[in-house]
């Protein structure tokens, strides 16, 4: 009985002391502004997941132990700690965060504080890309950075068109550079030449991996990657560890993408009543393809097109202590593209370690894997594209046979005769997609490592090294009874590519502050790389059945082909900043590349910038203006250099021609040089060991407002870049053997001004935030010797802006004769078409550009919208000379050329339909349309589970949400979409717009947890 008792005491004294060690707190959080109480504050003990949130009074309780450092935290306020003390009431107030000032920005090998930056730099929000349910991050780019063009594509895994400040060469590359973790990315072509696609080098990387991005658009800010960054830079971090708790999440989300838009192409009847009276016009006969009224009438895009499932899941897990901190994180996407046989799959890894081996010697790794297969569609500019035949193909005839003689048997795909008098039906889409297979799987691993050693305080010497392999396996086969396939009896091509690209930097900084009045940094470095790509490939025809088409099963193999190139960059640079007073800035920087592309005597090039900032603010003078947070005046000037030459196929051939500009090259039997079956050898391309880098030089003037305690954040840019020692392919007699050489000739320039807007509209209990963006550019080539570059309609032409559309200009439709016709280059009318006539009739090129977020929040909700727009350029509807022509051909229409001329003193601008008459379908400024459009990009709207009901169950965070991405636009084009993206991401043919394919919109549903 004894012992029994002293249990029982004991149990109670122990439960006693347990209570003894808690207490229950409560309080109230105001604003430090105007004592508003602020719902919806995240209170919690510091290390623990004991949390919750304050109510619509701003007031909160919670159990925690004695000992507790209370934390409290809200977006767009300062994060507060708060011992707990001896009473139970512990208030706090939340003081507004400061916008920007001291926030980082990642900027060429380090980072800056936003206040010292004397650059154009803009840090887009990665957490705003999050909500965006997108394959490659590129795509949730566009509207978010003043300067910052994208072109969004259709097909999963490729490269956009992208500007920054406008387009800066005209044969080599105007893509921007980009930097992942501080190693610079390729823009590989690989694939399939009939693709004719480069890969976009972000898309194997996972956007929920990202931690920011930032875009360096001046020549000061970009100078440190010299030769590679006329075009800008876009840096991406991403994520890292951080000590403390380890935090896991969980995301998911999953919805349906369909296309944004199809043009209205006429139905089963109406192409028939077109193509009667088009026939009749043309030939005397009536009513060739019978009466309207029993017209079969087949969707083909509706055939081919559905809603394509999406799903991504991901799991991350970061955290560590004062020595060691982590982050990994695992992703899978899968993803049905909206048409059918179009799909995406991908699986990331990543992990990122950084550790303290000592108090002067720390070390780091990064190291992802991603693996994607992709089962792809023709491209773009393709006849065989879904997009294309399933506008074009007849809607008078039947998918399936009926069992009559006319359409075959029942249940089998129609391959035969159309309806229309000798002429072969062009594709059965959905044949195409059953016999052919296009399958693309890439593994790309990526390693980075690195040491930094401190010594004497200041001094920090890092080095990198860096791997990054790709390996792209294609296989393709055209069946027997397909488009391609059928006259060989099918057709299989194995393809494979291989790009090792390996860079080590070493760098030496030094950073101090003297007499608390001077503060000095300066970094020096040298950095090589090496990029080697090996192809190869095979094909063979005549096969027994579609089942088995991989090239072994081939009866004959009739070409094979393959190729090595490399290219190999050396740099040295340095950079000095220094800030006295902490208001007046300077940087000077340096960057020496050297590369193997061009000849012995101009392989090494020199890119110099120096920049200069004034913080007006910090002026005693200004002290009295309460209301002005921050003023800086900031100006730059510098040069960078470009060796990026454009290659517009992935023929072995061009694609070695690109890494040896400068050499004499020749080639075996690829270019016709064997003889009656012996090898040999042929010249194919000219030497020039005169060839140098292309050079662009830049100046930025810019200034930093914040306004009302940093409430209202203000910037402006007028930029001027000069590109000068334009690499082009010069026209050269060809009489010598050879029609073109490469040269150094020509000038171009860009100038224009950026503006950017961001405010808290509101702060408390109601938030809303909004951060604008709108930038004009002007682009003009100033000289090019008299040479003149085309690409279809498409000029580089001296005194013009790249790419303007070049061609005969449309007068309308004669109210007589319903003929088209046309300006001679007096102004006169005339029915007579003649290339004579040709004139420039439209500009590619965007007035201004930009992009509007608005971010609401109540309580526990959450809501963003973004709006991104594009005014004043032109679109050339390349599409309608075969769709839009009147009935020209015996192709497909779309509806509005019902409102063709049909009798005199009809007013149409859409001439009389008569097949096979060609001047309908001519080249002509009747098919150059206004490509402006607004684009609601996304709306996201999520609830935040309190977090009071979520620590009863161990759980952090839990937030559900949908988004709608691409869902409005608004547009006066008839094309399928207004974002019209050159295939290959050429410069000149920018804007031509042959049936591309447009973008997907889709609806998810999601979910984040946290622990």
């Amino acid at each position: 009985m004894k012992k029994l008792l002293l249990i029982v005491m004991a149990l109670f004294m122990g439960i006693s002391s347990l209570f003894a060690q808690t207490k229950r707190v409560t309080g109230k959080v105001t604003s430090a502004e105007d004592n508003s109480p602020i719902p919806g504050v995240s209170v919690s003990v510091k290390g623990t997941t004991i949390g919750t949130i304050t109510g619509i009074e701003g007031d909160y309780s919670l159990t925690v132990p004695n000992d507790a450092v209370l934390v409290f935290s809200f977006v767009g306020m300062k994060t507060a700690e708060l011992p707990v003390t001896a009473g139970l009431e512990h208030n706090v107030q939340l003081e507004m965060e400061v916008m920007g000032v001291d926030e980082v920005m990642v900027v060429a090998y380090g980072t800056q504080k936003r206040r010292a930056v004397t650059n154009a730099v803009t840090k887009v929000n990665s957490a705003e890309l999050e909500k965006m349910p997108v394959t490659s991050i590129e795509n949730a780019l566009s509207g978010q950075a003043a300067g910052l063009q994208i072109n969004t594509g259709s097909r999963s895994g490729e490269a956009n068109t992208i500007r920054i400040r406008g387009t800066s060469s005209i044969s080599a590359s105007s893509q921007p550079l980009f930097v992942i973790d501080g190693i610079p990315q390729g823009d590989y072509q690989m694939g399939y030449a009939g693709n004719n696609a480069q890969t976009s080098p972000l898309s194997t990387l996972n956007p929920n991996d990202i931690e920011n991005i930032q875009v360096l658009k001046d020549a000061s800010a970009a100078a440190l990657y010299g030769s590679r960054a006329s075009n800008g830079v876009i840096m991406i971090t991403t994520k890292r560890g951080k000590s403390g708790k380890t935090q896991i999440n969980l995301n998911y989300y999953s919805g349906f993408q369909e296309a944004t838009n199809f043009m209205d192409a006429l139905n089963g009847p109406e192409y028939t009543e077109l193509f009667n009276e088009a026939y009749f016009n043309s030939t005397g006969v009536e009513n060739i393809l019978g009466n309207p009224e029993n017209a079969i009438d087949t969707d083909w895009l509706d055939a081919v097109s559905r809603k394509g499932m999406i799903s991504q899941y991901d799991f991350s897990a970061n955290g560590g202590n004062e020595r060691t901190q982590f982050y990994t994180g695992v992703s899978y996407r899968d993803e049905d593209g909206y048409t059918i046989g179009n799909d995406f799959q991908r699986i990331n890894i990543r992990t990122n370690i950084d550790h303290e081996v000592s108090d002067f010697f720390k070390i780091g790794t990064n190291i992802s894997v991603a693996r994607t297969f992709n089962n792809r569609v023709s491209n773009n500019n393709s006849v065989a594209s879904m997009s294309t035949s399933g506008i074009l193909q007849y809607p008078n005839v039947p998918i399936y046979g009926d069992g009559s003689e006319m359409y075959g048997p029942e249940g089998t795909y129609y391959l035969g005769k159309g309806v229309n008098p000798n002429n072969n039906i062009a594709y059965n889409l959905l044949n195409e997609v059953d016999e052919n297979i296009h399958e693309a799987i890439t593994v790309r691993p990526q390693i980075t490592t690195f040491g930094e050693f401190t010594f004497f305080d200041d001094f920090k010497f890092r080095s990198e090294w860096s791997l990054d392999y790709i390996d792209l396996s294609e296989k393709i086969f055209w069946g027997l009874n397909s488009g391609d396939g059928g006259g060989s009896n099918g057709v299989s091509q194995a393809l494979s590519y291989r790009n090792t690209n390996w860079i080590t930097t070493n760098t030496l900084s030094y950073d101090n502050v003297f007499d608390e009045k001077h503060q000095l940094s300066v970094i020096a470095g040298y950095s090589f790389q090496e990029n080697r790509l090996e192809q190869s490939n095979v094909t063979g025809e005549q096969f027994p059945n579609n089942d088995l088409w991989t090239v072994n099963n081939a009866a004959e193999i009739t070409n094979g082909g393959g190729s090595i190139s490399q290219f190999a960059i050396e740099s040295y640079f340095a950079r000095l900043n220094y800030s006295y007073l902490d208001k007046y800035l300077l940087e000077v920087s340096l960057r020496r590349d050297g590369s193997s592309r061009f000849g012995a005597d101009n392989r090494y090039a020199n890119f110099p910038a120096v920049s200069l900032g004034w913080i007006v603010s910090d002026e005693n003078f200004m002290q009295d203006m309460d209301w002005l947070s921050l003023a800086k005046i900031r100006a730059s000037y510098g040069f960078t250099g470009n060796a990026e030459f454009l290659t517009s196929s992935t023929n072995p051939r061009y694609a070695v021609a690109a890494n040896f500009p400068a050499l004499g090259l020749y080639g075996g039997d690829l270019d016709g040089s064997d003889y009656g079956g012996n090898p040999g050898l042929s010249p194919t391309q000219l030497a020039n060991p005169d060839l140098k880098w292309e050079q662009t030089a830049q100046l930025d003037l810019g200034v930093n407002l914040g306004l009302f305690k940093n409430r209202i954040d203000f910037e402006a840019d007028y930029y001027y870049k000069k590109t000068t020692d334009l690499l082009l392919d010069v026209q050269i007699p060809a009489s010598g053997g050879f029609t073109s050489i490469a040269k150094n000739l020509g000038e171009l320039e860009n100038k224009g001004w950026e503006f950017a807007l961001n405010t808290r509209n509101f702060v408390g209990k109601f938030r809303w935030n909004t951060n604008f963006n709108i930038s004009f550019n002007k682009n003009k080539i100033t000289d090019l010797k008299g040479e003149i570059i085309e690409n279809s309609i498409s000029r580089a032409m001296e005194g013009q802006p790249i790419g303007v559309y070049y061609t005969v200009k449309f007068a309308g439709v004669n109210p007589d004769t319903g003929e088209s016709m046309f300006y001679d280059l007096n102004g006169n009318k005339t029915t007579t078409y003649s290339n004579d006539y040709r004139q420039i009739v439209g500009d590619p090129n965007p007035d201004y550009i930009g992009g509007i977020t608005n971010n609401f929040a109540w309580n526990n909700f959450d809501l963003s919208v973004q709006v991104q727009f594009v005014q004043g350029n032109d679109i050339y509807f390349d599409a309608g000379r075969f769709c839009a022509n009147s009935m020209a051909l015996y192709f497909n229409n779309l509806k509005d050329q019902l409102n063709r001329w049909q009798e005199p003193g009809d007013i149409t601008d859409i001439p009389k339909a008569v097949l096979f008459d060609s001047t309908n379908r001519q080249h002509s400024s009747r098919f150059v349309e206004d490509g402006s459009f607004v684009r609601v990009k996304t709306v996201s709207l999520g609830y935040n589970i309190p977090t009071q009901l979520l620590t009863k169950v161990n759980i952090r965070s839990v937030r559900i949400y949908t988004t709608a991405y691409n869902f409005w636009t608004f547009t006066n084009y008839r094309g399928h979409d207004p974002e019209v993206s050159s295939e290959g991401t050429l410069n000149v043919g920018q804007g031509i717009d042959f049936f591309q394919a447009p973008p997907s919109k889709s609806l998810i549903f999601g979910l984040n947890i946290g622990f």
